[in-house]
C-alpha cells in the first residue's frame, strides 16, 4: 500500500493549520487503494470463489491499514483549541472498505454466506470455510457498526441474513416428509439439526446473532411442527417410553414461552392412575405398611422420572405433588376402598419402624424412618390428624418396652419439630423426658428396695400422655404385685408428696414364665390377665365365681379378660361362652412352638373401634386451637372486618388442618357469646376485641 510520508515535526502544524485537508488525502488515499482491491481481484471472481476472495482480501486490508494506523491514533489525540478528535481518524479506514467494496456487494456476500452455512450444516465442517466466514461476518460488523452505528450494521447485514436464513429454514422444513418419518424420528432429527446450527453459528457469528438465527431455526422446525410432534404425546406418556419423552421434553423447551401443558396433562394422568391402583383394596395387618411403601415407591419413581427426563422442571414437581396430596384426602382413601386415613397410615408406618427389632444398626432405622417422614409427610393435609396418632402409638411403644432403641424415637421427636415447629412436638418430648424420669426412678427405687421380681415403673405425665383414667381397671393385683405397688407409692410420694399415682393396669406389660413339663414359655400380658393365672399356681380347676371373688372385679371385665385366656389355649371352660356359670382348668397340655408368646390383650395398639374416639379428640382441639388462634389475632388488631379475620386464621391454621369459614364462624360466635369478642354497633360485620 503507497502512503504519503509525513515527518512528524510538520505534522502537527498542517493538522492545526488545515485539519479537513489531511482528512481528505487520508480518505483519498484509503478509497483509491480499495477500488485497486476490487478491480484487480472481486471484479474477475466467481460467486463460487468469492467469499474466499473477499475474506482474503478483508484480511490483507486490515493487514495493511495496520502501518497507517499509529499516523491515524497520533492524529485522533492531537489537542486542537483544547479539544482532541479522538476516534474520527481511525473510523476512515472502515468507512473506505463500506462504501467502495462492501456496500455494493453486500446483498451477493450475504447470500453467499447462509448457502456456505446451510452447506456446512449439512456437510461434515470444514475448518476453512469455518475461518472464512468469520471473517466475513466480521467485516460486515467491523465495517457498518464502527463506521455507521448498530442500526447501520443491522440494516445491511443482520436483518437481510436473518431474513435469508429464515426463508432458507422455512423452505427446507416444508419439504421434510414429516408423516413418513414420524414425530419420534422428527424430534430426533430437528434436535440433531439445531444442535449442528448452534455449534456451527457459535463459531462464526456473534452472540446475539447466534440468538436470532436459532429463533429463526426454532421457529420454522419446531414451533409450526408442535402440534403434530403432540399428537402422539399421549401414548408415549401413557406407556413410558423414557427415551422418546426426553427427546420430546427437549424439542419442546426450545419454543419460546412454551407450559408443557399438554406433557404436564398426560403426566399428571399416568402417576394418578398408577398412584391409586398401588394403594386401592390393600388388605392385612401390614395394610399401612403396604401403603406406604407403594406411596414411596411411586413417589421415587416418577421424582426420577422428573430429574432424569423432564431436567428437574419444577412444573413437573408441582403436577406430582397435587397428585399426591389429592391421593391423601379422606375421599380418594374411601374410594380407594381403605378405612384409614393417611395420617394414621403414616403414624402406623412410624410405629412399625421403630418397633422393628431386625435392624441393628440405628443410623440406618432412623435414616429409612427419615426419608419416607419427609416424603409422605408434606401431602398429609392434617398433621394435627398425624400427631395424635403418632403420640398414642408411641406411648405404646414407650409403655410396653418395645422400643427397639431410644435413640431412633428421640431424633424422630426432633424431626417433628424441625418440620411443625417445637409446639407441634411439644407433648412428645415431654414424654420422652417422662421415660427418662422414669428409668432414673426405677434404678434408684430398686437400688434401696427388696421387691423380689423384676419391675419397670413408668410415671407418665396425666395432661400429656394420651391415656384416659376413666377406664382404669379396678380389681385386686396379686400380692407380689400389690406389695411392689406399695412399697412404690411411699418411696415417690416421698420425693412428690403433692402428686396422685394412679395405676394403670390394663396398660402394664407382664413377662410370666410357665413350666409346662419340661418346656419353659415367656407368656407376655397385662397384669389383669396375669392375676388370673396366678390363681392356678395352688389349685387345678377354680369357678368363674370365685375368680370374681379374689379379684374384686366387675363380672364383664372378668369374663372379657377370662375368654382371652381361654382363646390362647392356657385354660379350659367348661362352657362354650365363658359366663357366671363356668368352671376353668389350667391347660397342662398346652403345647406351643414359640417360646415367646404374645397374649393380644398386653400389646395396646390403636385399633380401628378407637379411630372415632382420636378423631373426636381432634375435633375439640381444633375449636380450642381456632379460638386461641382468633383471640390472638384480635388481641393484636382490636378490630377487624369478618372477611379479614376468616382470612387471617385459615392462614394461621394452614399444614396443621383445612380450616372451613364455617368453623371459624362457628368459634367466633362461640367467643362472642363468652364476651371475648363483640359485634361494632354500627356496623355487625366488624369484630371488636374485649380486653
Amino acid at each position: 500500500m503507497a502512503l504519503p510520508v509525513l515527518r512528524s515535526s510538520s505534522l502537527e502544524k498542517i493538522f492545526r493549520e488545515d485539519e479537513d485537508f489531511l482528512r481528505k488525502k487520508v480518505i483519498v488515499t484509503l478509497e483509491r487503494f480499495v477500488k485497486q482491491l476490487s478491480k484487480g481481484h472481486l471484479s474477475s471472481t466467481s460467486l463460487e470463489t468469492l467469499l474466499s476472495t473477499y475474506s482474503t482480501l478483508w484480511c490483507q486490508y486490515r493487514e495493511n491499514c495496520n502501518c497507517m494506523r499509529p499516523l491515524l491514533l497520533y492524529m485522533d489525540n492531537l489537542d486542537v483549541n483544547g479539544k482532541t478528535a479522538l476516534g474520527s481518524f481511525q473510523k476512515l479506514e472502515l468507512k473506505a472498505w463500506q462504501t467502495e467494496l462492501l456496500q455494493p456487494m453486500a446483498a451477493d456476500i450475504v447470500r453467499l454466506l447462509i448457502s456456505k452455512i446451510l452447506t456446512n450444516q449439512r456437510d461434515e465442517i470444514d475448518n476453512t470455510s469455518i475461518q472464512i466466514m468469520r471473517e466475513v461476518g466480521f467485516s460486515f460488523e467491523r465495517a457498518f457498526q464502527i463506521s455507521g452505528g448498530n442500526q447501520a450494521y443491522r440494516e445491511n447485514f443482520e436483518m437481510p441474513f436473518l431474513e435469508g436464513m429464515s426463508e432458507c429454514y422455512r423452505k427446507e422444513s416444508s419439504e421434510i416428509k414429516v408423516e413418513e418419518l414420524g414425530a419420534v424420528k422428527y424430534v430426533e432429527k430437528a434436535l440433531a439439526m439445531i444442535q449442528a446450527n448452534i455449534d456451527l453459528t457459535s463459531r462464526i457469528l456473534n452472540e446475539g446473532l447466534v440468538e436470532e438465527v436459532k429463533s429463526a431455526f426454532v421457529q420454522h422446525y419446531f414451533t409450526d411442527k408442535k402440534d403434530w410432534v403432540l399428537s402422539e404425546c399421549d401414548q408415549m406418556v401413557a406407556e413410558e417410553r423414557n427415551n422418546e419423552l426426553e427427546s420430546l421434553y427437549k424439542f419442546l423447551k426450545y419454543i419460546p414461552n412454551y407450559d408443557f401443558e399438554e406433557l404436564k396433562s398426560n403426566f399428571k394422568n399416568l402417576v394418578e392412575k398408577n398412584l391409586i391402583a398401588s394403594i386401592t383394596n390393600l388388605k392385612g395387618q401390614d395394610v399401612h405398611m403396604k401403603f406406604i411403601n407403594n406411596l414411596l415407591e411411586c413417589h421415587i419413581k416418577y421424582r426420577n422420572m422428573i430429574r432424569e427426563i423432564f431436567d428437574d422442571d419444577n412444573s413437573f414437581v408441582t403436577v406430582l405433588d397435587k397428585v399426591f396430596v389429592r391421593a391423601m384426602k379422606k375421599n380418594t382413601m374411601k374410594e380407594a376402598n381403605i378405612p384409614l386415613t393417611s395420617a394414621e397410615m403414616l403414624a402406623r408406618y412410624c410405629d412399625s419402624i421403630l418397633r422393628e427389632k431386625d435392624m441393628p444398626d440405628n443410623i440406618k432405622v432412623f435414616q429409612e424412618l427419615s426419608y419416607s417422614f419427609k416424603t409422605v409427610f408434606p401431602y398429609i393435609y392434617e398433621s394435627d390428624v398425624f400427631e395424635k396418632f403418632y403420640a398414642q402409638l408411641m406411648s405404646g411403644r414407650l409403655i410396653q418396652n418395645s422400643v427397639r432403641s431410644m435413640e431412633p424415637e428421640e431424633e424422630m421427636v426432633k424431626l417433628l419439630q424441625q418440620e411443625c415447629g417445637s409446639e407441634y412436638a411439644k407433648k412428645l418430648t415431654t414424654m420422652l423426658t417422662d421415660n427418662k424420669l422414669s428409668s432414673d426412678l426405677t434404678n434408684e427405687f430398686t437400688q434401696t428396695n427388696v421387691i423380689g421380681i423384676k419391675f419397670t415403673i413408668k410415671v407418665s405425665t396425666n395432661a400429656v400422655w394420651p391415656m384416659s383414667d376413666k377406664n382404669v381397671l379396678k380389681f385386686t393385683p396379686p400380692n407380689v404385685i400389690e406389695n411392689v405397688m406399695h412399697q412404690f407409692e411411699k418411696f415417690y410420694l416421698r420425693k412428690h408428696n403433692d402428686h396422685k399415682l394412679t395405676w394403670m393396669h390394663h396398660f402394664s406389660p407382664c413377662e410370666l414364665w410357665i413350666n409346662i413339663y419340661e418346656k419353659r414359655y415367656i407368656a407376655t400380658m397385662n397384669t389383669f390377665l396375669l392375676a388370673i393365672l396366678l390363681l392356678f399356681q395352688d389349685r387345678d380347676q377354680i369357678s368363674f365365681n370365685e375368680v370374681n371373688t379374689f379379684l374384686n372385679t366387675d363380672e364383664n371385665t372378668l369374663a372379657r379378660h377370662v375368654a382371652i385366656l381361654v382363646d390362647s389355649k392356657f385354660l379350659k371352660s367348661d362352657t362354650k361362652e365363658v359366663s357366671a356359670a363356668s368352671t376353668f382348668k389350667f391347660n397342662a397340655g398346652y403345647k406351643n412352638k414359640k417360646t415367646i408368646v404374645i397374649i393380644p390383650a398386653a400389646s395396646k395398639r390403636v385399633t380401628l373401634k378407637e379411630n372415632s374416639k382420636i378423631i373426636k379428640t381432634v375435633e375439640a382441639d381444633r375449636k380450642g386451637f381456632l379460638q386461641t388462634v382468633i383471640v390472638r389475632v384480635m388481641k393484636k388488631q382490636k378490630e377487624m372486618c369478618h372477611n379479614d379475620l376468616i382470612a387471617e386464621v385459615i392462614s394461621k391454621t394452614e399444614g396443621r388442618f383445612s380450616a372451613s369459614a364455617s368453623m371459624i364462624k362457628k368459634e367466633i360466635e362461640s367467643l362472642i357469646e363468652r364476651e371475648y369478642l363483640s359485634r361494632k354497633p354500627d356496623n355487625k360485620n366488624v369484630y371488636l376485641y374485649i380486653a
